[in-house]
């Protein structure tokens, strides 16, 4: 529940408003072009077209973003040292999920068509490349149905911005856009059928509903466009194969995605799990000089680990550099080096002094190490980045914004407070999932100055 709520604050917290704006406007053009009959068919299919592949430069960067999973075990970086866990996960990723998605969309479309008895195709009696080349670019109607997302979301914040941080809000706005971009989906596909239109548009809306949610489960908006381009192209193909061949493949499919369930049940939460240094407990407390304390005693250590670097700064940042603030009690420390890929000794030497590695915990530019609080010590976040990347300028004006803007810290504190204490966000992964979506709408207003 905790990344559903936070994505649909990030949906929106990725983009400027002139791409809110572009979204909108995709979003009705591509509803209206795709349920037009009239004259000028060809004029405004090319525009949609063009707005499609516009959609690409402009929406799709900020999306795959927005949808990308905090602890996703290849961009998350988390299998860093582990190349056969790497490749296990990418065959499991890129080979196994995509036909088992292919086999879920025929599963649902069989069984929407039994309950909706339904047994029209939208398939042409005599397939071309015509027909193939359509299913290549039919990837392109997730851009214009998270479109419709983003639009619907939009709207739902601007209209109830003053309940908009209640979860039961941001939840109904979350699945009101979903069901409605999935009823979008389904109505741009009633033109392709003669009679029965009413079941045709019920049937793609629980395909669009399907994909939207393996977008989610993924977090990967690329993954979903190819595997809806596959299972167009699928569709087509097995309609030139006899019937008993047809049905071995669709037999093959569903094992495919019993398979993928089985691994997914095993694996846990989708093979997403945060690593077991980030599922402790959050604790709140006041900033005091043992923090200082703890920061210094933390700079010789590391200082040891990096003693062969030429160039090394390691710094205090975050709120637990002001004293008095209300934070998680780690401190946490960036470590700028010239090139922030470490050497065996070097990783080896933060093993031996506690610290285990979580990949870069959803933010791009740096790599995190999490040890736990020792003692009387609080727990560290060691943060390591290369010297002078957007990351660490960013980092660094964060923390030097918190020292100066009164009124920014004492945001920032009540935005802990109620992950907390009112969305009992106990548990640092959790925690660490708001912070990101308050990260992302910081640094869409200032990223003109990390570039």
């Amino acid at each position: 529940m905790t990344r559903l709520y936070e994505l649909c604050e990030r949906l929106v917290a990725e983009m400027r408003v002139w791409q809110v704006g572009y979204a909108i406007l995709f979003a009705a053009f591509a509803t209206f072009a795709n349920l037009f009959d009239g004259g000028q068919v060809l004029w405004i299919a090319e525009v949609y077209l063009g707005l499609s592949v516009l959609s690409l430069l402009i929406l799709l960067p900020s999306l795959r973003r927005s949808l990308f999973r905090t602890w996703d075990p290849l961009r998350s970086r988390v299998l860093l040292r582990r190349p056969l866990a790497r490749t296990v996960t990418r065959c499991y990723l890129y080979g196994l999920t995509p036909f088992a998605f292919m086999g879920c969309l025929e599963l649902t479309a069989d069984a929407a068509s039994a309950a909706l008895r339904f047994n029209q195709s939208n398939v042409t009696s005599h397939v071309t490349w015509v027909d193939y080349a359509v299913s290549v670019v039919a990837g392109l109607e997730e851009m214009w149905r998270w479109s419709c997302v983003i639009a619907v979301i939009a709207l739902f914040r601007v209209v109830l911005r003053r309940w908009w941080d209640t979860p039961g809000v941001r939840m109904s706005g979350l699945a009101t856009a979903l069901l409605l971009s999935a009823l979008a989906f389904g109505s741009g596909h009633i033109l392709e059928f003669t009679h029965e239109r009413l079941q045709a548009w019920y049937m793609f809306s629980c395909l669009g509903l399907i994909l939207a949610i393996m977008a989610i489960l993924t977090g990967r908006i690329l993954l979903v466009m190819v595997v809806h381009s596959l299972y167009d192209a699928w569709v087509t193909w097995l309609s030139t194969l006899n019937a008993r061949v047809a049905a071995a493949f669709i037999i093959a499919s569903f094992v495919a995605f019993l398979s993928w369930l089985g691994v997914a049940l095993i694996r846990r939460q989708f093979g997403f799990r945060a690593p077991g240094a980030v599922r402790v407990p959050v604790s709140l407390t006041e900033v005091s000089t043992r923090h200082l304390l703890a920061f210094e005693r933390e700079r010789e250590q590391i200082s040891r680990v990096f003693h062969r670097r030429v160039y090394c700064s390691i710094r205090h940042i975050g709120t637990t550099t002001v004293e008095g603030a209300i934070a998680n009690d780690a401190i946490d420390v960036l470590v700028l080096l010239r090139r922030p890929v470490l050497h065996r000794e070097e990783w080896h030497a933060l093993e031996q002094c506690g610290y285990q590695f979580c990949g870069n915990a959803g933010v791009k530019g740096r790599l995190l190490w999490v040890r736990e609080a020792e003692e009387s010590w609080p727990a560290v976040h060691l943060q390591i980045a290369k010297s002078g990347n957007r990351y660490s300028r960013a980092a660094i004006a964060w923390t030097r914004w918190l020292q100066t803007q009164q009124d920014v810290l004492r945001r920032w504190e009540s935005h802990k407070e109620r992950w907390v204490n009112q969305f009992h966000r106990v548990t640092l992964d959790r925690y660490m999932e708001g912070k990101r979506t308050v990260y992302a709408q910081w640094s869409r207003k200032k990223r003109s100055q990390w570039r």
